[in-house]
């Protein structure tokens, strides 16, 4: 048969998915148009949902159906998508497509490619396309709904996910064009960097400025001297002045000058320059004298404010506008009057301003408009429920949907959650999950800000000291402590970490101590960016790891029982042990011998025995590959993690989770 031309084929693949799509779609025209895009043609038609289609999916316009007969896809086709709807003029729906192509990984590749640039890619696979609308739609459903749309680990700043604080950011982006000096202190993971990167994002966009970041938490920044970071300052300003962007970051200096040399070097890039200079300093903690990474900061930080002041106030006398703005946990440095009797510069100079928790109505807004998507629709007062909890924390309100996300059944969806199934979730959310997100986060502020560690441990015990006022009004700044009286932790997710603390871990390991004893100093990669994400993927392992060991257990004794002759599970275990092992547990008890296997044994052992297990987990090389990546645990091999590694673990987790649930 000769090969169909390009034309052809789309025609043949549109016929093929007209009737499923008829039930639930109907189409501006039967005929399809044609467009050729970087030297490759598609098929697209203009679809319009039934009511309860629309409604699932959260649209309230017309979609886009694309079809594509490329039997390997590449994210081109997600630029073709984007392109016609940026062309239909607001006519198509801009945050759903449906894609229908010919590439057996295309179900898998498109919907990332599509969310990568905000766009929920609803794929079908033509090899097994849906034979009835009802499948169709359950597919289509399923497809949306099954993407974790709170799973986001690193900071924002599109609008697709940046809530109640948009006009905040404005506000600083316009303020910061007039020379003033501007700080976002506040608890871990409360979105100082997002409100920073969005304050960034807006002056780039909307102003005419330089902006130079310092992130401190870069080991060739915090591993600087004062000369040397004036001299990086310097060299970054003239980079951006020289840049088409206006944009540069701070890293290492070229050049090592006197303190005298770095500081009037400083201030003539400053004065060279002819817009307004907007430098961002974020993760300033590691520069301060509590910063657990190196001593020189504890003398080095107020020589570094000095002389950074004195260029600043020169500047503003030579008519030059200049902006800094500061993000960090403790504010503890900005706050104090002298460090080692020496006048702090830093106090007069940057102001103690707090990123405090999101007003109530913007986190029930945020979790009501981010769960539409997701087929989850929370009432105000499921809503309200999870936020209190989570002590209305972006952060921690979107690991909490999170889990109830993962908590809900797709094919149910939409569904709404009501009050009682909120409150239910929210707290094994907190048991499971929560309470370790929260202790990390609540652990690194007393570990940079000791003193507040034995007021908030007070509040816990009735009789005890109160907070003086002026840790109570920290406190609350911090989100720690309700913003109302009585004097009481914010939220359960505050409550039960701070027991937590109280009862397991000594105050030693929270203070930083002046000889040097904080277990920071001899285990820094606690205080780095993915500490919480490790010990949630951590901890949700070994809980699945239980599970899986009691249900692999459980099937061989249910399936030896049931052979003739009767076999026992201990032997069947014991045969897929390797000879030396085999030997060393051979004496141990069906139950003991199953928690002395390894992971990599336990996944051999269910390879062996796979017509036990097929009905279960279904495709054996994807259980392998899954068994795997949830095996590879590089941070127990001083090896960092980065979000895409821990966005592979959730994956893998959540797969063989819902293979155990489903039993």
């Amino acid at each position: 048969m000769p090969k169909l031309e390009p034309a052809d084929q789309l025609k043949e693949l549109v016929e093929k998915m007209r009737r499923p799509f008829e039930a639930i779609v109907t189409f501006a025209s039967q005929e399809p148009q044609f467009t050729t895009r970087d030297r490759g043609m598609y098929a697209y038609l203009i679809a319009k949902p039934i009511r309860r289609l629309a409604s699932a999916l959260s649209v309230d316009r017309e979609i886009l159906v694309l079809f594509s007969t490329f039997e390997e896809q590449q994210q081109r086709t997600v630029k073709v998508v984007r392109e016609l709807i940026s062309e239909s003029n607001g006519r198509l729906e801009p945050t759903v497509a449906i894609v229908v192509h010919r590439d057996p990984d295309g179900n898998f590749k498109l919907p990332k490619w599509g969310r990568s640039s905000g766009l929920a890619i609803l794929p079908v696979f033509s090899g097994r396309m849906p034979t009835s609308s009802e499948e169709l739609e359950r597919h289509l459903c399923y497809e949306l709904f099954s993407h974790d749309p709170f799973d986001v680990t690193g900071p924002v700043s599109d609008d697709e996910n940046f809530f109640g604080r948009r006009n905040e950011a404005l506000d600083l982006a316009r303020k910061l064009q007039t020379g003033q000096i501007r700080s976002c202190l506040g608890i871990r993971k409360i979105g100082k960097t997002s409100v920073i990167n969005r304050v960034i994002q807006e002056s780039r966009l909307h102003h005419d400025c330089y902006c130079v970041v310092v992130d401190c938490s870069k080991d060739e920044i915090w591993s600087q001297t004062t000369e040397q970071l004036m001299t990086s300052v310097g060299e970054a300003i003239r980079a951006a002045t020289k840049s088409i962007d206006q944009y540069a970051t701070v890293g290492s200096p070229i050049a090592s000058l006197s303190l005298s040399d770095a500081t009037n070097g400083l201030l003539s890039m400053i004065k060279s320059a002819s817009k307004p200079i907007l430098i961002f300093i974020d993760e300033v903690d590691y520069i301060t004298p509590g910063s657990t990474t190196t001593e020189y900061w504890k003398q080095g930080f107020n020589r570094f404010w000095r002389n950074f002041r004195s260029v600043y106030q020169e500047a503003l006398r030579a008519e030059r506008t200049v902006s800094v703005m500061v993000g960090g946990v403790s504010a503890k440095w900005f706050a104090v009057g002298a460090i080692d009797h020496i006048e702090n510069a830093a106090l007069a100079f940057i102001p103690e301003e707090y990123l405090s928790p999101l007003p109530r109505g913007a986190s029930i807004a945020m979790i009501r408009k981010i769960a539409r998507s997701a087929g989850l629709i929370f009432r105000d007062d499921a809503a309200d429920v999870v936020s209190a909890a989570c002590s209305d924390m972006p952060f921690w309100i979107r690991k909490a949907c999170s889990y109830i996300h993962r908590k809900t059944e797709i094919s149910s969806r939409p569904v709404t959650i009501d009050q009682t199934t909120a409150s239910v979730l929210v707290t094994e959310f907190i048991a499971e999950e929560g309470n370790t997100l929260a202790q990390v986060a609540l652990g690194h502020l007393f570990r940079v800000y000791p003193e507040l560690l034995e007021p908030s441990l007070n509040v816990l015990t009735q009789g005890s000291q109160p907070p003086s006022p002026s840790n109570v009004t920290i406190l609350r700044k911090y989100g720690i402590l309700s913003n109302r009286d009585p004097i009481q932790p914010s939220g359960q997710m505050v409550t039960e970490a701070l027991r937590g603390i109280k009862e397991g871990i000594s105050a030693e390991n929270l203070r930083i101590a002046s000889a040097g004893e904080s277990t920071e100093k001899t285990n820094p990669s606690s205080l780095t960016d993915w500490a919480e994400e490790l010990a949630v993927v951590n901890k949700s392992r070994n809980l699945l790891e239980k599970r899986i060991r009691q249900m692999v257990l459980g099937f061989l004794r249910a399936d030896g029982l049931q052979k003739k002759p009767k076999q026992n599970a201990k032997d069947r275990v014991l045969a897929a042990l390797p000879t030396e092992r085999r030997e060393s547990l051979k004496n141990l008890p069906a139950d003991d011998l199953m928690e002395k296997l390894y992971w990599l044994e336990l996944k051999n052992l269910v390879v062996r025995e796979w017509s036990l297990f097929a009905a279960v987990f279904g495709d054996r090389r994807k259980f392998e590959e899954v068994f795997d990546v949830v095996n590879d645990r590089p941070d127990t091999h001083a090896k960092e993690m980065d979000a895409a590694d821990f966005a592979l673990q959730r994956r893998s987790l959540q797969w063989l989770s819902e293979r155990i649930a489903s039993i």
